[in-house]
């Protein structure tokens, strides 16, 4: 194990800002979902707000400080078989990040759908569709044991393709975290420079209310489209 050799500070300072990076967008996206100026964007208008906010945020808080700590952890047990400090290419980054974002959707696809089964959602997913409005940060309103469960997937998914680049890394890890963010946000815009985020929105808050069998990629929707569970 060589915490100190892969936490480089490039690493180090790419995982922080990620994280910061990530929260400031949710923060910002709730206040702009609340606010009178962007509330014409929200996705569908609110008629009963559940969970309680307090509970709400303390669930988020936790799982927030868990993911951050379930990282390092992965870091300093694996960071030396997972990531080289070495020179790379961007064909190889491309390949890496495709590669990994692929499989892990494929794997996400299965349990997500799983979690769907009766015993699963009554015991573990159904704590994250009580929310039936979604914010920005509500992809933490879960189960913790799904949030390890979700985040071990990605991590097995980068090991597959080990050893990557720092590069290719915090691509990932920002990718996820951020499109995990957006997907919850109840915004759609119909400006062109914002407009391509929206399928991910629309697909993930139909998920949320109107039809729980559809839609259970995250990022990429090709399963759901080969799986005939698109809609």
């Amino acid at each position: 194990m060589c915490l100190n050799c892969n936490m480089n500070p490039v690493l180090a300072s790419g995982v922080a800002a990620i994280f910061v990076f990530v929260m400031a967008y949710g923060v910002l996206a709730i206040y702009a979902l609340d606010s009178g100026t962007f509330n014409r964007y929200r996705i569908r208008p609110v008629t009963v707000r559940y969970p309680p906010v307090r509970r709400h945020y303390l669930v988020i808080g936790f799982n927030g400080t868990l993911s951050t700590g379930y990282y390092l952890a992965f870091l300093f047990l694996f960071g030396d078989q997972v990531i080289h400090n070495g020179p790379v290419t961007i064909w190889t980054v491309l390949f890496q990040v495709a590669g990994i974002l692929l499989v892990f959707e494929l794997l996400y696809y299965g349990m997500h759908r799983g979690l769907h089964h009766p015993v699963m959602f009554r015991w573990i997913h159904g704590t994250h569709h009580k929310v039936r409005y979604p914010e920005a940060l509500d992809g933490l309103y879960i189960n913790p044991v799904e949030a390890l469960a979700a985040l071990t997937l990605l991590f097995a998914s980068m090991y597959l393709f080990a050893p990557l680049s720092v590069v290719s890394f915090l691509t990932i890890a920002f990718v996820h975290a951020w499109v995990n963010i957006v997907v919850h946000t109840s915004l759609v815009f119909p400006h062109p420079a914002l407009r391509w985020m929206n399928n991910w929105v629309i697909r993930h808050d139909h998920h949320h209310w109107k039809d729980q069998n559809k839609n259970f990629a995250s990022i990429i929707p090709l399963w759901d489209l080969l799986f005939g569970t698109y809609k």
